[in-house]
């Protein structure tokens, strides 16, 4: 090799390297590794040349930004980006030098965040989603702010991660909907209680008065028990101790006296024996077929009541399938009802309506009180009017209809009689021929 051949290597060789010191100083600029660089000149002296030492706090705080931080010219292009935004678009940085910015955003945000850019007036923060290269998305907020440099106008970009703010967000509004649901439970339930609360209130009502029934039948149950009772054992003692000074005459009058008085002593025990098999529910019933005609006549004969007291409006051959001692039970509870608390003229109609025969007694008196109504057929009930007043009772006699009625298939009711009375109905089944 000749002379200047070997100094032409030489050359390349320290061209060579000053390229490569050149290469990595450029690398330590940009990635600002260095505040200053200092080169020999041609005299032999050093020179010093700064790196703006001052800025050197901020570009760290901008590359330790937890948001995402860029700057873009005037068309959008990113002219620099920190390494937080390179992460949330899950791209290289230099990926981002050079490109839009719009680019990473949904297709329909893309022309709203470009008149963003090119306007110049004041600082905006909109939410807009970030299209990461994965394919995934994020929801961010945008700063855009407008910084005026001596090569023209930059802008300012700072791209916040809402994604966990989201999330707490979804989870807060998880949270109210549960809480919501939970209320609405609260109320439903509070709403079922008050229910409930108006349901124990009205059986508590319901049992104070029936308390008060029951303490007005016990108490008359008492006075109907002891007064039969008293006339029995004083008549008895008086015949027993002195038969020998009483006339003939009196000692019929004080057995006639006994009688009356066991008799309706055991009207009141039967009353107190069948309201109770009603309400266990193991009331016997055996219907078999029976004239109507003949058993409201053997009725009023029972009663002492001719029937030139009791018009009597029935078919002779109307008959009903029914328990006879229930139905003798009913018309004379009906009839004794007629006579204490209604006035003259009594009825009675009987006539077949389909497959039932409906017996209707009828009186004129003052009829039952409208607000007494609902509680007419019920146990122990009795009425607080002037009639009801002159007659002592238990309040068991309706009450006992009515069992017996639908015992034997049947059922009760009250009609007004106009213009005014009451009208006293029993429907039963009817009966068929006679013999058949």
């Amino acid at each position: 090799m000749t002379v200047d051949g070997s100094s032409r290597n030489e050359e390349m060789t320290l061209l060579k390297n000053r390229l490569a010191v050149a290469e990595e100083t450029l690398r330590a600029l940009l990635g600002g590794e260095v505040d200053s660089i200092v080169m020999d000149t041609r005299q032999g002296e050093h020179q010093i040349y700064s790196l703006e030492t001052d800025e050197r706090p901020y570009r760290h705080l901008v590359e330790r930004m937890s948001e995402g931080a860029a700057l873009a010219d005037a068309d959008g292009l990113i002219v620099y980006a920190n390494q937080r935004l390179a992460t949330l678009l899950g791209v290289p940085l230099e990926r981002l030098l050079g490109r839009p910015f719009s680019d990473w955003l949904d297709e329909s945000e893309r022309s709203l965040f470009i008149g963003r850019i090119a306007d110049e007036g004041s600082d905006r923060h909109d939410e807009h989603t970030l299209r990461r290269l994965d394919g995934s998305r994020i929801p961010v907020l945008v700063g855009v702010s407008v910084s005026r440099e001596p090569d023209g106008l930059l802008r300012c970009l700072t791209v916040t991660d809402l994604s966990p703010l989201k999330a707490q967000q979804r989870q807060m509004d998880r949270l109210n909907t549960e809480l919501s649901d939970r209320l609405s439970e609260v109320h439903q339930v509070n709403g079922e209680l008050d229910v409930q609360k108006t349901r124990v209130e009205e059986a508590n009502a319901e049992l104070q008065v029936v308390n008060g029934e029951i303490r007005g039948f016990t108490a008359a149950a008492a006075h109907d028990l002891r007064s039969p009772l008293a006339s029995i054992i004083g008549f008895s003692a008086l015949l027993t101790q002195s038969w020998e000074t009483f006339t003939e005459e009196n000692r019929q009058r004080f057995v006639a006296s006994i009688d009356r008085q066991s008799k309706h002593l055991s009207r009141l025990v039967d009353d107190l024996f069948t309201f109770s098999s009603i309400e266990g529910g193991v009331l016997p019933t055996s219907p078999e077929l029976v004239v109507l005609g003949e058993a409201i006549a053997r009725c009023l004969e029972q009663g002492r009541r001719g029937n030139a007291r009791v018009a009597v409006s029935c078919s002779p051959d109307l008959t009903v399938r029914v328990d006879p001692q229930h139905l003798e039970r009913i018309l004379d509870n009906y009839v004794q009802n007629a006579f204490k608390y209604g006035e003259k003229p009594v009825r009675i109609d009987a006539s077949r309506l389909g497959d039932m025969v409906e017996v209707r007694v009828l009186d004129n008196g003052p009829g039952v009180p409208p607000e007494f109504l609902p509680r007419l057929f019920g146990r122990f009930a009795r009425a607080d009017t002037v009639a009801t007043k002159a007659h002592r009772g238990t309040g068991l006699g309706l009450s006992i209809v009515r069992g017996l009625a639908e015992a034997n298939g049947g059922h009760v009711r009250y009609e007004p009689n106009v213009p005014n009375g009451s009208c006293f109905v029993v429907e039963l089944p009817a009966g068929g021929e006679l013999g058949a």
